[in-house]
């Protein structure tokens, strides 16, 4: 098993410090009847996972750390203790506490330290969004080719999609409500669009603290 953890204690403070998007939201302006809500969430860690999943020893190796385990069907995930997203057939994008990753990382890798399996910390690599709201879809429609109709894309299921012109990582939580995991070099960007898109529906930006 090779892990990949160079710098993750530093990359954690600083992902628990700040999340680049400071400047964005003490400039944002906020409606008050605003019908979509988009919540940029800090103190997020963020791990990849790679082990091939016909291996059922690994798998369930990591599913005991993890305390749930990892999805397998295409384009789904998973929450519980952790948000665990299906990357592809042999990688997964785990979810978690800024302060638990790097713990985390080093229980996968205890773990799975006798199977063939890379764990890594990208903490310093992402954003998460949490958007709600009754015209979210809509909305995010304006940007992305996916079909977002809850029939076709419900709970539970993710993709890697285009969004403006950023690739993201795009999940379902309810049929009003997803997440939006971006490049932290993009955040910046997609946020603004998200602002200029959502301003016939009314948006409202804010900050989420989540553990």
């Amino acid at each position: 098993m090779r892990m990949s953890l160079q710098d993750s204690d530093d990359m954690s403070e600083t992902t628990a410090r700040r999340h680049g998007l400071e400047r964005f939201i003490s400039t944002s302006e906020s409606e008050a009847e605003a019908r979509v809500d988009i919540g940029i969430v800090s103190r997020r860690g963020f791990l990849n996972v790679r082990l091939d999943p016909r291996n059922g020893a690994a798998a369930e190796a990591a599913g005991r750390v993890l305390g749930q385990s990892l999805p397998l069907a295409s384009n789904t995930f998973t929450g519980a203790e952790h948000r665990v997203y299906w990357l592809g057939p042999d990688e997964w994008l785990i979810e978690t506490g800024a302060q638990r990753a790097v713990g985390l990382a080093g229980e996968l890798a205890e773990a799975l330290a006798d199977h063939h399996a890379i764990v890594s910390d990208v903490s310093g690599g992402h954003i998460a969004l949490r958007m709600t709201g009754a015209d979210a879809r809509a909305m995010l429609a304006k940007g992305c080719t996916l079909d977002l109709h809850p029939r076709k894309f419900g709970p539970g299921q993710c993709a890697r999609t285009g969004l403006g012109k950023a690739n993201v990582l795009l999940a379902a939580d309810d049929a009003a409500s997803c997440t939006i995991l971006v490049a932290r070099s993009f955040a910046d960007y997609l946020c603004r669009w998200l602002a200029h898109a959502a301003r016939p529906h009314g948006v409202r930006f804010s900050m989420l603290q989540e553990t």
